[in-house]
Protein backbone atom coordinates (compact mmCIF):
# COMPACT_ATOMS: atom_id res chain seq x y z
CA UNK A 1 0.00 0.00 0.00
CA UNK A 2 1.24 3.39 -0.89
CA UNK A 3 1.36 6.26 1.59
CA UNK A 4 -1.42 8.06 -0.33
CA UNK A 5 -3.77 5.07 -0.01
CA UNK A 6 -3.03 4.83 3.71
CA UNK A 7 -3.78 8.53 4.11
CA UNK A 8 -7.10 8.23 2.19
CA UNK A 9 -8.18 5.22 4.33
CA UNK A 10 -7.22 7.10 7.50
CA UNK A 11 -9.16 10.14 6.34
CA UNK A 12 -12.28 8.02 5.65
CA UNK A 13 -11.95 6.39 9.07
CA UNK A 14 -11.63 9.73 10.78
CA UNK A 15 -14.43 11.30 8.76
CA UNK A 16 -17.06 8.47 9.07
CA UNK A 17 -15.84 6.53 11.97
CA UNK A 18 -14.40 3.08 12.18
CA UNK A 19 -17.81 1.42 12.76
CA UNK A 20 -19.29 2.86 9.55
CA UNK A 21 -16.38 1.62 7.47
CA UNK A 22 -16.59 -1.84 9.08
CA UNK A 23 -20.36 -1.93 8.42
CA UNK A 24 -19.78 -0.88 4.82
CA UNK A 25 -17.20 -3.65 4.41
CA UNK A 26 -19.56 -6.24 5.86
CA UNK A 27 -22.39 -5.07 3.56
CA UNK A 28 -20.00 -5.18 0.60
CA UNK A 29 -18.94 -8.76 1.43
CA UNK A 30 -22.55 -9.86 1.95
CA UNK A 31 -23.58 -8.37 -1.37
CA UNK A 32 -20.60 -9.86 -3.16
CA UNK A 33 -21.06 -13.42 -1.83
CA UNK A 34 -24.78 -13.86 -1.08
CA UNK A 35 -26.64 -11.60 -3.53
CA UNK A 36 -25.76 -13.61 -6.71
CA UNK A 37 -26.95 -16.87 -5.08
CA UNK A 38 -30.12 -15.17 -3.83
CA UNK A 39 -30.89 -13.68 -7.23
CA UNK A 40 -30.16 -16.99 -8.94
CA UNK A 41 -32.56 -18.83 -6.61
CA UNK A 42 -35.21 -16.14 -7.16
CA UNK A 43 -34.81 -16.58 -10.93
CA UNK A 44 -35.24 -20.35 -10.62
CA UNK A 45 -38.39 -19.90 -8.51
CA UNK A 46 -39.83 -17.44 -11.04
CA UNK A 47 -39.11 -19.84 -13.92
CA UNK A 48 -40.71 -22.70 -11.95
CA UNK A 49 -43.82 -20.59 -11.31
CA UNK A 50 -44.09 -19.77 -15.02
CA UNK A 51 -43.70 -23.47 -15.91
CA UNK A 52 -46.38 -24.45 -13.39
CA UNK A 53 -48.72 -21.78 -14.76
CA UNK A 54 -48.18 -23.03 -18.33
CA UNK A 55 -48.76 -26.68 -17.34
CA UNK A 56 -51.87 -25.72 -15.35
CA UNK A 57 -53.23 -23.84 -18.37
CA UNK A 58 -52.65 -26.86 -20.63
CA UNK A 59 -54.32 -29.19 -18.11
CA UNK A 60 -57.35 -26.89 -17.95
CA UNK A 61 -57.58 -26.86 -21.75
CA UNK A 62 -57.52 -30.67 -21.87
CA UNK A 63 -60.17 -30.83 -19.11
CA UNK A 64 -62.35 -28.38 -21.00
CA UNK A 65 -62.06 -30.32 -24.27
CA UNK A 66 -62.75 -33.60 -22.48
CA UNK A 67 -65.79 -32.10 -20.75
CA UNK A 68 -67.19 -30.85 -24.07
CA UNK A 69 -66.60 -34.24 -25.70
CA UNK A 70 -68.25 -36.02 -22.78
CA UNK A 71 -71.31 -33.76 -22.91
CA UNK A 72 -71.61 -34.26 -26.67
CA UNK A 73 -71.37 -38.04 -26.28
CA UNK A 74 -74.00 -38.01 -23.51
CA UNK A 75 -76.36 -35.93 -25.66
CA UNK A 76 -75.98 -38.31 -28.62
CA UNK A 77 -76.49 -41.31 -26.36
CA UNK A 78 -79.67 -39.85 -24.83
CA UNK A 79 -81.03 -38.98 -28.26
CA UNK A 80 -80.29 -42.49 -29.49
CA UNK A 81 -82.07 -44.04 -26.48
CA UNK A 82 -85.04 -41.69 -26.87
CA UNK A 83 -85.47 -42.54 -30.56
CA UNK A 84 -85.10 -46.34 -30.25
CA UNK A 85 -88.84 -47.01 -29.88
CA UNK A 86 -89.79 -44.68 -32.70
CA UNK A 87 -87.13 -46.09 -35.01
CA UNK A 88 -88.21 -49.65 -34.31
CA UNK A 89 -91.82 -48.68 -34.98
CA UNK A 90 -90.82 -47.02 -38.28
CA UNK A 91 -89.02 -50.14 -39.44
CA UNK A 92 -92.04 -52.26 -38.51
CA UNK A 93 -94.37 -49.93 -40.46
CA UNK A 94 -92.01 -49.93 -43.45
CA UNK A 95 -91.92 -53.72 -43.40
CA UNK A 96 -95.74 -53.93 -43.28
CA UNK A 97 -96.08 -51.47 -46.16
CA UNK A 98 -93.50 -53.43 -48.14
CA UNK A 99 -95.49 -56.66 -47.63
CA UNK A 100 -98.65 -54.97 -48.93
CA UNK A 101 -96.67 -53.61 -51.86
CA UNK A 102 -95.42 -57.10 -52.68
CA UNK A 103 -98.97 -58.51 -52.67
CA UNK A 104 -100.25 -55.65 -54.83
CA UNK A 105 -97.33 -55.62 -57.29
CA UNK A 106 -99.19 -57.63 -59.95
CA UNK A 107 -102.67 -56.29 -59.24
CA UNK A 108 -104.59 -53.09 -60.04
CA UNK A 109 -104.10 -51.93 -56.40
CA UNK A 110 -100.36 -51.39 -56.98
CA UNK A 111 -100.79 -47.68 -57.69
CA UNK A 112 -102.66 -47.11 -54.39
CA UNK A 113 -100.01 -49.11 -52.53
CA UNK A 114 -97.20 -47.07 -54.12
CA UNK A 115 -98.94 -43.80 -53.15
CA UNK A 116 -99.33 -45.00 -49.54
CA UNK A 117 -95.67 -46.04 -49.41
CA UNK A 118 -94.52 -42.72 -50.81
CA UNK A 119 -96.67 -40.68 -48.41
CA UNK A 120 -95.45 -42.74 -45.45
CA UNK A 121 -91.80 -42.46 -46.55
CA UNK A 122 -92.02 -38.66 -46.79
CA UNK A 123 -93.27 -38.47 -43.19
CA UNK A 124 -91.08 -41.18 -41.62
CA UNK A 125 -87.91 -41.72 -43.65
CA UNK A 126 -85.64 -40.04 -41.08
CA UNK A 127 -86.44 -42.77 -38.56
CA UNK A 128 -85.21 -45.49 -40.90
CA UNK A 129 -81.62 -46.62 -41.09
CA UNK A 130 -79.99 -45.27 -44.29
CA UNK A 131 -79.93 -48.71 -45.94
CA UNK A 132 -83.62 -49.33 -45.14
CA UNK A 133 -84.55 -45.83 -46.27
CA UNK A 134 -82.90 -46.37 -49.63
CA UNK A 135 -84.26 -49.91 -50.10
CA UNK A 136 -87.83 -48.90 -49.22
CA UNK A 137 -87.76 -45.95 -51.61
CA UNK A 138 -86.29 -48.13 -54.39
CA UNK A 139 -88.97 -50.80 -53.77
CA UNK A 140 -91.99 -48.55 -54.18
CA UNK A 141 -90.38 -46.75 -57.15
CA UNK A 142 -89.72 -50.11 -58.82
CA UNK A 143 -93.28 -51.27 -58.06
CA UNK A 144 -94.63 -48.14 -59.73
CA UNK A 145 -92.94 -49.00 -63.02
CA UNK A 146 -93.09 -52.80 -62.83
CA UNK A 147 -96.36 -53.08 -64.77
CA UNK A 148 -94.98 -51.06 -67.68
CA UNK A 149 -91.80 -53.16 -67.74
CA UNK A 150 -93.90 -56.32 -67.88
CA UNK A 151 -95.90 -54.95 -70.78
CA UNK A 152 -92.68 -54.27 -72.67
CA UNK A 153 -91.36 -57.83 -72.70
CA UNK A 154 -88.34 -56.96 -74.83
CA UNK A 155 -86.01 -56.61 -71.85
CA UNK A 156 -86.46 -59.51 -69.42
CA UNK A 157 -83.23 -58.57 -67.59
CA UNK A 158 -84.68 -55.16 -66.64
CA UNK A 159 -87.85 -56.87 -65.40
CA UNK A 160 -85.83 -59.25 -63.20
CA UNK A 161 -83.64 -56.47 -61.82
CA UNK A 162 -86.67 -54.30 -61.10
CA UNK A 163 -88.44 -57.19 -59.34
CA UNK A 164 -85.34 -57.83 -57.22
CA UNK A 165 -85.41 -54.17 -56.10
CA UNK A 166 -88.90 -54.80 -54.75
CA UNK A 167 -88.19 -58.22 -53.23
CA UNK A 168 -84.83 -57.37 -51.60
CA UNK A 169 -86.21 -54.39 -49.67
CA UNK A 170 -87.81 -56.70 -47.08
CA UNK A 171 -84.54 -58.31 -45.98
CA UNK A 172 -82.78 -54.92 -45.88
CA UNK A 173 -85.52 -53.51 -43.61
CA UNK A 174 -85.38 -56.57 -41.35
CA UNK A 175 -81.61 -56.36 -41.06
CA UNK A 176 -81.71 -52.62 -40.31
CA UNK A 177 -84.29 -53.19 -37.55
CA UNK A 178 -82.08 -55.67 -35.70
CA UNK A 179 -80.97 -53.39 -32.93
CA UNK A 180 -77.94 -54.33 -30.84
CA UNK A 181 -78.62 -55.49 -27.31
CA UNK A 182 -78.47 -52.96 -24.52
CA UNK A 183 -75.25 -52.61 -22.57
CA UNK A 184 -75.43 -52.91 -18.78
CA UNK A 185 -75.31 -49.12 -18.45
CA UNK A 186 -78.12 -48.67 -20.96
CA UNK A 187 -80.21 -51.35 -19.24
CA UNK A 188 -79.80 -49.54 -15.91
CA UNK A 189 -80.83 -46.24 -17.53
CA UNK A 190 -83.94 -47.88 -19.02
CA UNK A 191 -84.83 -49.32 -15.59
CA UNK A 192 -84.37 -45.87 -14.03
CA UNK A 193 -86.62 -44.36 -16.69
CA UNK A 194 -89.24 -47.02 -16.00
CA UNK A 195 -88.99 -46.33 -12.27
CA UNK A 196 -89.36 -42.59 -12.89
CA UNK A 197 -92.41 -43.18 -15.09
CA UNK A 198 -93.98 -45.28 -12.33
CA UNK A 199 -93.46 -42.48 -9.83
CA UNK A 200 -95.19 -39.99 -12.12
CA UNK A 201 -98.18 -42.30 -12.63
CA UNK A 202 -98.52 -42.88 -8.89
Amino acid sequence: MSPDEIRSIASVLLRYGFEAVAAGGVVFLLLKHFLPGYLSEKGKNLATQEDVAKITHEIEQVRSQYSLLLEETKAKHQLRLAAVDRRLQAHQEAYSLWRRLMHAAHSPEVDDSVIKCQAWWESNCLYLEPSAREAFSAAYSSAAMHKSLLQNRDDSKSVRENWLQIVNAGSVILKAAQLPGLTQTEAREVEQLKGGAGDVDA
